[in-house]
């Protein structure tokens, strides 16, 4: 038994309060064993995982969740996904049923990965260090240090292989030998700029899907002419600063605004030109899918939507354009990473600037301009209205089919 206490972000996610006794204090009191038995369970989970900002794979709370190591006792709300270098924390309030404590904290931060690593990597050490000192330790003992013992002494293609199978979804020490090799084929055919969202939006019955489509679309993109303007306007970009994906999205479709001298309006995309974004429709091969960016444009291949779903997908295939570190193909996805939050604060900027929106809410009454009026006149859905709002504090209008929670 120990007392756990976790601060992030400079909270206490620990933070409990005794309702029998009335106090609060900074930790709890749990087995560090089960702890240190969920971390090794999941550990490629943790690290590799991502998460889906609609619909999470079976399983992934309890693989991602500290409140599932409890076998009992209680933990906290605590959910770790990985988000590029860093890992996202998030945690909540709750109460449990039969529990004397009830968790008061609520906020969410990320936090350093080599760092969160390294404290992992302490509190497994730290229980078989004591499972050796006590005699009834053994058993666990043995089981514990097997599995911690598989995870640590992996070679470099052991690791890519948990690294791909813990993208899909899979337990890398729990897959049939021809699942293996679908992923090992997977991943060493697919271009690596795109393979691990591609393996992350698949599952293990989309896989072979998902490896067709991507071969139909980088076809469709080879016999595409991607001579245009946008080339020319990313070489003369001023670099992005900014640390958050998303105010790096923002930045750049300002800049693009202005370059480009559209002003406060409705940005329209040309069907041909030196700025066309030209685009083929298609059927995603999973749910998560939305398209396939080119390499050297921002030419893309794009599941079918309607107009405004449309619009909002060829704006992401030029955030994801301008805002991709490296050259190589980008996929278009339903992800939480940062690439992909990017490209979507970029499409909901470019097309809807906060700062226009901004002056129509604090200039015209509130109950004529509705968010529907809003997404009509700058072509967009009425929900990215709702979030430029709530993403920039902007003022909130009155009359609205989708009220601002």
């Amino acid at each position: 038994m120990a007392e756990l206490s976790i601060e992030a972000g400079g909270k206490t996610v620990t933070s409990v309060r005794d309702r029998q006794n009335r106090i609060y204090r900074s930790h709890v009191v749990v087995p560090l064993l089960d702890v240190a038995e969920w971390l090794v369970s999941n550990w490629w989970h943790l690290w590799y995982e991502i998460a889906d900002t609609s619909e999470q794979k079976p399983g992934f709370e309890q693989r991602h969740n500290l409140a599932f190591a409890g076998d009992g006792f209680v933990l906290p709300k605590l959910t770790m996904v990985p988000a590029s270098e860093r890992l996202h924390l998030r945690w909540t309030r709750w109460a449990p049923r039969h529990a004397r404590v009830e968790f008061v904290e609520e906020a969410e931060t990320y936090v350093d990965r080599a760092e969160l690593e390294a404290e992992f990597r302490n509190i497994v050490d730290a229980v078989l260090e004591r499972l050796r000192s006590v005699p009834d330790g053994r058993a666990a003992l043995e089981s514990l240090d097997k599995a911690w013992e598989a995870i640590n002494t992996l070679d470099q293609d052991e690791r890519e292989f948990g690294c791909a199978a813990a993208l899909l979804g899979m337990d890398p020490f729990d897959v049939q030998d021809s699942m293996a090799n679908a992923i090992m084929a997977f991943w060493e055919r697919t271009e690596p700029s795109i393979r691990e969202d591609a393996l992350a939006s698949a599952d293990e019955g989309s896989l072979s899907r998902v490896s067709a489509w991507l071969d139909d679309a980088v076809a469709t993109l080879a016999r595409t002419d991607n001579e245009n303007a946008w080339a020319e306007i990313r070489r003369v970009m001023p670099p992005v600063q900014l640390a958050e994906p998303w105010r790096q999205g923002y930045e750049l479709a300002n800049w693009l605004r202005g370059h480009l001298g559209i002003g406060d309006g409705r940005f329209d995309f040309q069907s041909d030109g030196p700025l066309a974004v030209y685009h083929h429709e298609t059927v995603s091969p999973c749910s998560r899918i939305q398209g396939l960016v080119a390499a050297s444009a921002p030419t893309c291949v794009t599941t079918r939507r309607n107009e405004t779903g449309t619009r909002f997908l060829l704006a992401r295939a030029l955030g994801d354009y301008f805002g991709r570190p490296d050259s190589g193909f980008g996929i278009l996805s339903s992800l939480f990473t940062d690439r992909q939050a990017l490209s979507r604060a970029f499409a909901a900027e470019l097309l809807a600037p906060a700062e226009s929106l901004r002056v129509r809410l604090e200039h015209k009454s509130p109950e004529h301009e509705t968010i529907d009026e809003l997404g009509q006149e700058f072509g967009v859905s009425s929900q990215v209205i709702v979030h430029q709002i709530e993403n920039h504090n902007l003022p909130t209008p009155i009359a609205s089919r989708f009220p601002l929670r």
